[in-house]
C-alpha cells in the first residue's frame, strides 16, 4: 500500500530517501486547519509485516508547533534520537489534520447568520468528512487515530500488542507496582550493573539464605569492615577443648591449657612480702612463716589438678638451700617453701599451668 499525500490533510517526510522529503528540523509544512490544537504528528512504519503501524508523538514532549510559522520543531538534536522513533522503526513521519467534531457554533432560531459562523461550521463538516475519507483508506492498516474513548473496556487484548510496542516511554510513573511482577521474574539478567544500591535494599532485606556460599570474598570486604562485633569468638569449652571453630579473642584466650592461669614475683626477706609489677591472677600474697610464701588468686581455680613452677632468685650463686617446694595448693591458694631463711638478696618467681577457672 502506497502513502499518498493530500497538500491540505496531511505532510510527509521520509526516513531516509523515497517518494518524500527526507527528516528535517524543523519540518516546515502545509495544511489548512481551523486551530494548532487540530494538528497533529506521528511516525509511520509503512514496511511493518503486519501492515501499516503508527506511533503518535507528544507535543511539547516529543515535538514543538508553531501554528502561524507552519513549523513543526524535534525536541531533540534529530529525530532519529527520540528512543520511541528507534524502537519503532518508523520510516515517514506524518504531520496531519485531525479535527475536532465538537460542535464550535450553536445556531439557534432567530438568530442573524453571518458569513464567519457559516464558514467555521462548513469547514468544520468539510474537514472532517475530508479527514475520515483520508483515513479510511488506512484503517486496516493502523493508520486512522483511535481515541480512548472509542476504545471499549478490554478491547485491546494481549494478541492485538505488538511485540516490544510497550516501551518505557508508555509505562506511567509507577506503572509496574510489586503485584504486577511475577515472582521470579526480575533475574539478575534484568538488573542494570550496580541498579541495586543499599538505598534500594529493605532493612534486614539480604539475609543469610539469600548470600550464595562463598559470595563474600576478600575484595568484597572494606577496610576495618570486620569489627569485634561482626567476628564471633572461640567459647569457654572450644578454647578449654582446643577446637578449630570460633576466632580467638583476648577474653577467651586465658582458657587455653597453654597458657598460664597465674604468674608473677614475690619478694623473699625480712619484710611483709611485696609483688614486682607485671603478675598475673595474684589477689595478695602472705608469709605464714619466716620460710613460707602463700598466693591468693583473685580468680579462683576450677580445682587444685595444676602445676606450679616455682626458682628462687638470687644476685650470689644457688645452692641447694634455695630449693622452693609446693604446699597446701587448693582452688583458691598455694603455697611455696625454702629452706633458705630470709634475705634481702632473694626472691621467689612462680608461674601457674593446668586447671580452669
Amino acid at each position: 500500500m502506497a502513502l499518498t499525500t493530500t497538500t491540505a490533510l496531511s505532510y510527509y517526510q521520509q526516513e531516509s530517501s523515497g517518494n518524500y522529503t527526507e527528516w528535517t528540523n524543523p519540518i516546515n509544512f502545509s495544511l489548512e486547519a481551523l486551530s494548532a490544537d487540530d494538528v497533529e504528528v506521528c511516525v509511520i512504519n509503512s514496511q511493518a509485516a503486519e501492515g501499516f503501524q503508527k506511533l503518535t508523538l507528544i507535543k511539547d514532549t516529543d515535538y514543538t508547533l508553531d501554528f502561524a510559522s507552519k513549523t513543526v520543531t524535534c525536541t531533540s538534536s534529530a529525530w532519529g534520537d527520540i528512543s520511541k522513533i528507534a524502537n519503532h522503526s518508523a520510516n515517514h513521519i506524518r504531520i496531519f489534520r485531525a479535527t475536532s467534531i465538537t460542535e464550535l457554533v450553536d445556531f439557534t432560531n432567530g438568530a442573524v447568520l453571518n458569513a464567519d459562523d457559516l464558514n467555521l461550521a462548513y469547514k468544520q463538516n468539510l474537514f472532517a468528512t475530508q479527514e475520515m475519507n483520508e483515513d479510511a483508506g488506512h484503517t486496516r492498516g493502523g493508520i486512522q487515530s483511535v481515541s480512548e474513548t472509542a476504545l471499549a473496556d478490554s478491547s485491546v487484548a494481549n494478541a492485538k500488542i505488538q511485540n516490544n510496542a510497550v516501551t518505557s516511554d508508555k509505562l506511567a510513573a509507577d506503572a509496574v507496582i510489586t503485584t504486577k511482577i511475577a515472582n521470579g521474574a526480575i533475574t539478575q539478567q534484568k538488573i542494570a550493573g550496580e541498579a541495586v544500591t543499599s538505598d534500594e535494599l529493605e532493612a534486614d532485606a539480604v539475609t543469610t539464605n539469600k548470600i550464595e556460599d562463598l559470595a563474600v570474598t576478600t575484595v568484597k570486604i572494606e577496610d576495618a569492615a570486620v569489627t569485634y562485633d561482626k567476628v564471633a569468638p572461640a567459647s569457654k569449652a572450644q578454647m578449654e577443648g582446643q577446637s578449630a571453630a570460633g576466632v580467638v579473642t583476648p577474653d577467651v584466650l586465658k582458657h587455653s591449657p597453654l597458657v598460664p592461669k597465674c604468674y608473677g614475683v614475690v619478694s623473699y626477706d625480712d619484710s611483709t612480702p611485696s609483688l614486682s609489677s607485671g603478675s598475673f591472677n595474684v589477689a595478695s600474697v602472705s608469709e605464714p612463716s619466716p620460710d613460707k610464701r602463700t598466693v591468693t588468686f583473685t580468680t579462683p581455680l576450677q580445682d587444685a589438678n595444676y602445676v606450679v613452677v616455682a626458682t628462687m632468685q638470687t644476685a650470689t650463686t644457688v645452692g641447694a638451700s634455695e630449693i622452693v617446694s609446693i604446699t597446701n595448693k587448693s582452688a583458691t591458694t598455694f603455697t611455696m617453701e625454702s629452706q633458705h631463711d630470709d634475705n634481702a638478696d632473694l626472691s621467689i618467681n612462680f608461674v601457674v599451668f593446668g586447671s580452669t577457672y
